[in-house]
């Protein structure tokens, strides 16, 4: 479903009149990448980076001239699939540090998995930027693995109250902007966000594929 949203929001944020003037996409869908999050924290189980890197090589293959990795969690390995891939991989963490930067954001909140909060991707590419981020209490951080896991892989109804208290503590622990910083949250936010000022991962991916190749309309120039 977040690929599914990738796509789609590539083709509503791209300024065209016809068929011709929408950006040429291609997909390697691979469900069976091994869990991103089990590996982060225990490296015993299967390591999703050779499936990763294989799906990079078919896009390579297909002649692509840049890939852009949906999944948050599959960041951790964005750096070392760079380094072998002949094509450039799109970084959406520091992509958002950047626009974070430019719209003079101090401090954001992180919703994300347990794999990304353990590997402080976002936490050490803001530093970098000058921004401080806050994470969620333990407790909240079970609500946002429910949100992820349960509702939306497991196809059940989104339980709102838990997204709305993950919100209100971190902005309550001084968070200007919340992060949406996986992309089963970007599902979720297709339908429902609660009021506040969040930044999704997935939109600022979406936003600078379709600066690269297309037209961006101008709704999205500004995404906060």
């Amino acid at each position: 479903m977040a690929t599914v949203s990738f796509m789609k929001r590539i083709i509503d944020m791209t300024d065209a009149t016809c068929d011709q003037e929408h950006i040429h996409m291609v997909v390697e869908h691979c469900p069976t990448i091994p869990d991103r999050t089990a590996y982060i924290l225990d490296h015993n189980k299967p390591d999703p980076a050779p499936a990763i890197l294989e799906a990079c090589r078919i896009l390579e293959g297909a002649g692509v001239d840049e890939i852009a990795i949906p999944c948050v969690t599959a960041h951790f390995f964005r750096d070392k699939i760079a380094k072998i891939t002949s094509i450039p991989v799109l970084d959406g963490v520091a992509l958002c540090a950047d626009y974070l930067k430019e719209k003079g954001v101090h401090n954001v909140g992180i919703m994300a998995t347990d794999g990304t909060i353990a590997s402080g991707i976002f936490h050490n590419v803001l530093s970098e930027h000058g921004i401080t981020s806050v994470t969620p209490t333990p407790k909240a951080q079970r609500y946002v693995m429910d949100l992820i896991y349960n509702d939306v892989k497991g196809g059940r109804p989104i339980e709102q109250d838990k997204f709305g208290a993950v919100a209100v503590e971190l902005r309550e622990n001084g968070a200007e902007v919340i992060i949406l910083g996986c992309t089963e949250l970007s599902v979720i936010a297709d339908k429902w966000l609660p009021d506040g000022r969040f930044l999704d991962v997935l939109s600022v991916l979406s936003r600078a594929c379709v600066m690269d190749f297309g037209k961006l309309k101008d709704a999205y120039k500004e995404l906060l």
